[in-house]
């Protein structure tokens, strides 16, 4: 067109020069964004996996009476054990409280898209209405909309799993 007085194939190059300085900045073509938000669950749950989700033992909505106060809760926290003897390993499932997954976890993102990303990687269970949150009877709370996040990839509990 000679717009600009290049040569052919001066700008094509430029750009490919920039595209793949900017890939090699960011460190490759991958889904980076699928991965930080995994991450960024991963970090909350190691962080404050015992200290700001309520234990539930109880198969009934109670909450653990003998547990020390949750504080500044995140959600609720069920273990279950698996298995007989050796093979005996336990499982931890979630339940994060709505306001707490939107502003807290996952503040400044896309939460319809880190809840697409989870559901597809299977950390996080939809509801039976097909909505990344579903209706539970939460302990002490009644029934209430949460996000139930049934394994975390890259936690010991998740590999235990795998293997």
């Amino acid at each position: 067109m000679g717009i600009t007085g290049w040569p052919d194939g001066t700008a094509t190059t430029a750009a490919r020069v920039c595209l793949n300085a900017w890939m090699n900045e960011r460190g490759g073509v991958g889904n980076f964004e699928g991965d930080a938000i995994v991450s960024r669950l991963r970090q909350v749950i190691e962080r404050f996996g015992e200290s700001r989700f309520t234990r539930w033992e109880s198969a009934a909505a109670k909450i653990d009476e003998h547990g020390p106060r949750t504080i500044d809760r995140l959600g609720f926290r069920k273990t279950m054990e698996h298995g007989l003897g050796d093979s005996l390993h336990t499982t931890n499932t979630y339940y994060v409280l709505p306001e707490s997954w939107r502003s807290e976890i996952f503040r400044g993102m896309n939460i319809n898209a880190v809840n697409k990303e989870l559901i597809h990687r299977g950390v996080l269970e939809p509801g039976p209405d097909g909505k990344a949150s579903c209706t539970l009877r939460l302990p002490g709370l009644g029934a209430q909309r949460c996000y139930v996040v049934k394994t975390v990839p890259g936690t010991d509990e998740s590999e235990a799993k795998a293997a």
